[in-house]
C-alpha cells in the first residue's frame, strides 16, 4: 500500500453456499474485480493546504523551484524564468524548509527526493515561521546522521552566462553543517536604451524658451559581470529548541557597463555627436545571521534573532561627448545591526497571541568624488512594536496584527522622525477539505528608499541633472482581497482571487527645469495616488493518471493613477504551463501573453513582449539534466517599451538586454550522499550583497 500514490488491490472472498446449510462440505470462492484505490493528494483547511509530491514530479525536477513549478499549485504564480514564487494575489511568499527560512541557493541546493509534501500555510501561529502572511514549507524525510553532495553546472547558449554551485550537508544527531559555494559569470553585449526624448525649457542657457528633442540609440555595449557566495552554517535542533549560526560572504564584480550612444537633436539644437559612458562597480558583504527558538511549554514559545552585516560598495562612472566630460564616482562603507525578539503564546486551542519587537540600526558613510566632490554620512535607527492575534475553530479562523513603528533619520545634518502604524485584518473559512476562503485587509506605510532622500546633486548629461529630496515623507499604502480555492479531487483544482492596491501621496521623479542654467533637474516627490485592482483564476488539470498536467491562470487588471502622472490602463493577460512524464522523461512548456502595466513609482508605461519556454528534462538516481529553449523564435533584445509623459519633459524608450532574448540553457546535476540515513533540511546558502544609498 502506498501513500500518496496508487496501488490496486485483488480480493478474493470466500462465498458459503446453501448448499453448506443443508450439509454439504463443498465450499466455491469468486474472484471479483479489480479495485483501484486512489489516495487524495492535496487538502485544504481554514489555515492551511497541503500537496503531495507524485514521485515523477520530484524526480523531473533538480531544485525546490521547478518542483513549485511542476507541481501546478493553484495558488501559487511560479515563473521559471526569473525563478520568482508569489501568491496569485502577487504577494511574496515566505519560503521555508523545514521550518527554516531560505534564500534562493538555498532552494537550489535541495535534493527533491527527500521532499515529503508541501504545505501553502496562511498565517501560521508557529514562531518559527516569523510572522510571515504567506509560507510555503517543505517537510523532508528527517534521517539520524550522514550526508550528501549535490553539484550543479549551467551553461547559457544565446546569452553568455555560466554558473557553478556546490552544496554539502552533514548532519550528526542534534547537529548539522552546511556550506554553499557558487560563482556565476555573465557577459552581454546588447544592453542599452533607445529613447526619443522631448524637453521644454522656459529659459535655457539664458536664450529664452525652448523645445528639444533627443534621438539616442545605442551603437555598441559591454556588460561583464561575476558574483560569488560563500556560506556556512551550523544548526543544532531538537523538539523543544533550535539554534542557527550562519555566516555567509558576498563579492559582486561588475568591471564593465559601457555604452556608446549616438545623438541627435532635432531643429539643428546642436550638431549631431557621439556620447560614451563608462562604469564599473564592484560589492562584497560580510553577514552573520543568528537564531534561537525554544518551546519553553506547551502553550509559550520564544524565537530571537540577531544579524549584522557590512557592505563595501564602489561606483564609478565617465559621461564623455564632443562637447563636455562628466565623472561621477562614490565609495560607500556601510554597517547594519538587528534584533528581533518574539513570542508566542497559546492559551488554548482556539486563541493564539503572537507579541514581537523590532529594532534596527544602520548607518553609511559615501564619498562623492569627480565633477561634484562631497561627504555623505547617512544614520538610521527604528523600531516596531506589535501583535498579532488569531482566533481558530475548527472550519474558520479570524484575526489581525497591530503594530507601530517609530523611525529617526539623520541625513547629513537633515533630521527626521516618523511613527505610525501598521497592521492587517484577516479571516478564513473552510467548510471541508475542499474549499478554502480567505479575506485580508492591509495597511501600513512606504519609506522612501535612502537614495531617494540624497541631499545630492549630480550631472546626468549636457541636459540632465538628478537629486534626491531629503524631506520626503513616509506614504499610506491599504491593500484588500479575497481568494476562493476548491481542491474537488487530484485531477483537479481551482484558485479565483480579487484583489485592489492603493498607495496615497506616493513618491515618483518628476522633471522641472530647475537645473543649472535652466537645464533639466530630476528629482523626487511625494505626488499623487496609485490604484491597481485585478481579477484572475487558477485552474489546473491532470489526465494520463497524472501523466499529463495543465496550468492556465487569466488575469484582467486595471489601473489608475492621479497627480504629475494622471492616467488609467486595463488590460488582459494569461500564464498557461503544460507538463507531460514519460518514463524517466519529462517535457514543459510555459507561456506568458503579452502584457502592460503602470510602475507605481516611476512614471512610465511599459508593455512587455510575450515570453516562453519548452524543456526536455531527464532524471535517474544521482544523475538529472535538462536542455531549455526560451523564447527560441524571438531574436530580438528589446525586453519592454516605456513611455513618460509630463509637463517639461517626455520619454519613449525601448530598453534592450537579455531577459526576453533566444537563449538555450543546458543543466547538469549530480547528487551523491555518503554516510547513511541522509538528512537535508534547512539547507543554507550565501545573501548576496546589501543595498547601497549611492544616488542613482
Amino acid at each position: 500500500m502506498k501513500i500518496g500514490g496508487f496501488f490496486t488491490l485483488l480480493v478474493f472472498v470466500p462465498i458459503i453456499p446453501m448448499a453448506q446449510a443443508t450439509g454439504q462440505d463443498s465450499i466455491k470462492t469468486q474472484e471479483l474485480e479489480e479495485v483501484v484505490v486512489e489516495a487524495v493528494n492535496q487538502r485544504t483547511s481554514s489555515k492551511s493546504s497541503t500537496y503531495i509530491p507524485m514521485a515523477k514530479q520530484k524526480n523531473a525536477s533538480d531544485d525546490a523551484i521547478s518542483l513549485l513549478s511542476q507541481m501546478a499549485i493553484p495558488q501559487l504564480n511560479v515563473d521559471p524564468a526569473s525563478q520568482s514564487v508569489k501568491t496569485i494575489s502577487g504577494q511574496p511568499v515566505s519560503i521555508f524548509i523545514d521550518y527554516v527560512a531560505a534564500s534562493a541557493q538555498d532552494l537550489s541546493g535541495m535534493r527533491t527526493s527527500d521532499v515529503k509534501r508541501v504545505e501553502y500555510l496562511l498565517y501560521p501561529s508557529d514562531l518559527r515561521f516569523k510572522g510571515a502572511q504567506y509560507v510555503i514549507n517543505f517537510v523532508m524525510q528527517k534521517y539520524e546522521w550522514g550526508g550528501y553532495t549535490k553539484l550543479n553546472a549551467e551553461k547559457w547558449f544565446g546569452v553568455n552566462r555560466s554558473e557553478a554551485s556546490v552544496y554539502s550537508k552533514f548532519a550528526y544527531k542534534r547537529m548539522t553543517f552546511d556550506l554553499h559555494v557558487d560563482e556565476i559569470y555573465l557577459t552581454d553585449r546588447h544592453t542599452g536604451i533607445r529613447s526619443v526624448e522631448t524637453f521644454q525649457f522656459p529659459d535655457l542657457f539664458g536664450n529664452g524658451p525652448e523645445i528639444v528633442e533627443r534621438l539616442s540609440s545605442p551603437l555598441s555595449m559591454l556588460y561583464r559581470n561575476n558574483s560569488n557566495d560563500v556560506a556556512f552554517r551550523a544548526l543544532y535542533s531538537t523538539e523543544k529548541v533550535q539554534m542557527s549560526n550562519k555566516l555567509s560572504f558576498a563579492y559582486t564584480s561588475v568591471p564593465h557597463n559601457d555604452t556608446e550612444n549616438s545623438l541627435t537633436y532635432l531643429d539643428s539644437f546642436l550638431p549631431g555627436s557621439k556620447a560614451k559612458t563608462i562604469s564599473s562597480n564592484h560589492s562584497w558583504s560580510l553577514d552573520y545571521n543568528s537564531e534561537t527558538y525554544a518551546s519553553l511549554s506547551q502553550k509559550l514559545g520564544m524565537n530571537i534573532e540577531v544579524r549584522y552585516r557590512y557592505d563595501r560598495n564602489s561606483s564609478n562612472s565617465e559621461y564623455v561627448d564632443e562637447r563636455l566630460a562628466i565623472e561621477n564616482d562614490a565609495r560607500e562603507k556601510s554597517q547594519y545591526v538587528s534584533m528581533t525578539p518574539c513570542l508566542v503564546w497559546n492559551p488554548n486551542q482556539h486563541n493564539s497571541i503572537m507579541p514581537y519587537i523590532h529594532a534596527e540600526y544602520s548607518t553609511a558613510k559615501i564619498d562623492y568624488l569627480g565633477n561634484s566632490p562631497s561627504r555623505q554620512k547617512y544614520d538610521i535607527w527604528g523600531c516596531m512594536a506589535g501583535a498579532r492575534y488569531t482566533y481558530m475553530q475548527e472550519k474558520w479562523s479570524a484575526g489581525g496584527l497591530v503594530g507601530w513603528v517609530y523611525a529617526n533619520t539623520n541625513l547629513t545634518g537633515t533630521k527626521i522622525e516618523d511613527n505610525y502604524p501598521q497592521g492587517n485584518i484577516f479571516a478564513t473559512y473552510s467548510p471541508n477539505d475542499k474549499n478554502q476562503i480567505e479575506l485580508t485587509y492591509a495597511f501600513g506605510k512606504q519609506v522612501p528608499d535612502t537614495y531617494q532622500k540624497s541631499p545630492n546633486m549630480l550631472q546626468q548629461d549636457e541636459l540632465t541633472w538628478y537629486a534626491g529630496t531629503p524631506g520626503l515623507d513616509n506614504y499610506w499604502h491599504h491593500k484588500v482581497q479575497a481568494t476562493y480555492t476548491w481542491l474537488p479531487s487530484n485531477k483537479w483544482q481551482l484558485a479565483l482571487n480579487g484583489s485592489y492596491f492603493i498607495s496615497n501621496n506616493r513618491v515618483v521623479p518628476v522633471y522641472l527645469p530647475d537645473g543649472p542654467g535652466g537645464t533639466m533637474l530630476r528629482k523626487y516627490v511625494n505626488n499623487g495616488d496609485y490604484n491597481y485592482g485585478w481579477i484572475m483564476a487558477s485552474s489546473t488539470a491532470k489526465f494520463l493518471s497524472g501523466n499529463l498536467i495543465a496550468k492556465v491562470s487569466p488575469y484582467f487588471d486595471m489601473y489608475k493613477t492621479t497627480g504629475e502622472y494622471s492616467m488609467r490602463q486595463k488590460g488582459f493577460f494569461c500564464i498557461a504551463q503544460l507538463t507531460w512524464y514519460f518514463g524517466d522523461f519529462y517535457m514543459f512548456g510555459w507561456y506568458r501573453t503579452r502584457s502592460k502595466g503602470l510602475g507605481m513609482d516611476s512614471g512610465y508605461k511599459e508593455r512587455t513582449p510575450e515570453s516562453y519556454q519548452i524543456q526536455l528534462g531527464w532524471g535517474r538516481g544521482a544523475w538529472k539534466a535538462s536542455a531549455t529553449a526560451y523564447n527560441f523564435l524571438r531574436s530580438s533584445w528589446e525586453t519592454s517599451r516605456q513611455t513618460l509623459a509630463s509637463r517639461y519633459y517626455q520619454s519613449d524608450r525601448r530598453v534592450f538586454g537579455t531577459s526576453q532574448h533566444m537563449r538555450f540553457q543546458f543543466s547538469l546535476t549530480y547528487t551523491f550522499g555518503y554516510g547513511k540515513k541522509v538528512q537535508h533540511s534547512d539547507e543554507v546558502s550565501g545573501t548576496g550583497v546589501g543595498q547601497s544609498a549611492i544616488l542613482k
